[in-house]
C-alpha cells in the first residue's frame, strides 16, 4: 500500500510518500502525478520519501523520470538515501555487486581454510596435498592415495570452521 498526501504552498509543492512504492501503487503515483502535478511557476517540487519502505525497479524508474523534472526529494532511511544515490548516479551494479559478494566470501572461506590447517613437522617431507589429505583424515596417513571427505570435523572441507 502506498499513501500518498500533497501539499501545496505558494512556493512549493510537496509530495509526502509513505508504505511501498511497487505496482500497481506506482501506477496510481503516476496518474496522480499527472493530475496534481503542475508547471512550476517558480514553485519547488518536494518529494518526501521519509515514509517508504521498499522501492522496486517501477518504482525507481518513475522516481528517475520525477528527478528529470527538477523534482527534489528528502530521504532520511538508510534505504531511501542509498535508492536516491543510485539515482543520481545513474548506475545499476545491482548483478556486478552480487558477484562482487559471492566472490569476496569464497574467497574468504579459502583464506580460512588454508590458513588454519596445522601443518605437523612429521609430515614435512610430504607434498602440500599429501599433507591437507592426511591433515583431513588422520586415520588413512598410511594410505595416502585414498581418503574421505567426510571424515572432517563436521564433514566438511574446511576443519576449522
Amino acid at each position: 500500500m502506498l499513501r500518498i498526501t500533497i501539499a501545496e504552498t505558494a512556493t512549493e509543492q510537496r509530495w509526502t510518500l509513505e508504505g511501498r512504492l511497487v505496482q500497481p501503487w506506482v501506477g496510481e503515483l503516476k496518474t496522480c502525478w499527472k493530475n496534481r502535478h503542475r508547471a512550476q511557476n517558480g514553485r519547488t517540487c518536494t518529494v518526501d520519501l521519509g515514509g517508504v519502505t521498499f522501492i522496486d525497479n517501477s518504482g525507481l524508474r518513475f522516481l528517475r523520470t520525477m528527478s528529470k523534472e527538477g523534482t527534489q526529494f528528502i530521504a532520511t532511511g538508510i534505504y531511501t538515501k542509498h535508492v536516491l544515490e543510485q539515482l543520481k548516479a545513474g548506475t545499476r551494479h545491482g548483478p556486478f555487486v552480487w558477484f562482487l559478494c559471492l566472490f569476496a566470501a569464497f574467497l574468504a572461506s579459502v583464506i580460512a581454510c588454508s590458513s588454519s590447517t596445522n601443518v605437523k613437522p612429521e609430515l614435512g617431507k610430504r607434498n602440500a596435498k599429501q599433507e591437507f589429505k592426511a591433515h583431513l583424515n588422520p586415520k588413512s596417513e598410511s594410505n595416502p592415495s585414498t581418503f574421505d571427505l567426510t571424515a572432517g570435523p563436521g564433514g566438511t572441507l574446511c576443519p576449522h570452521s
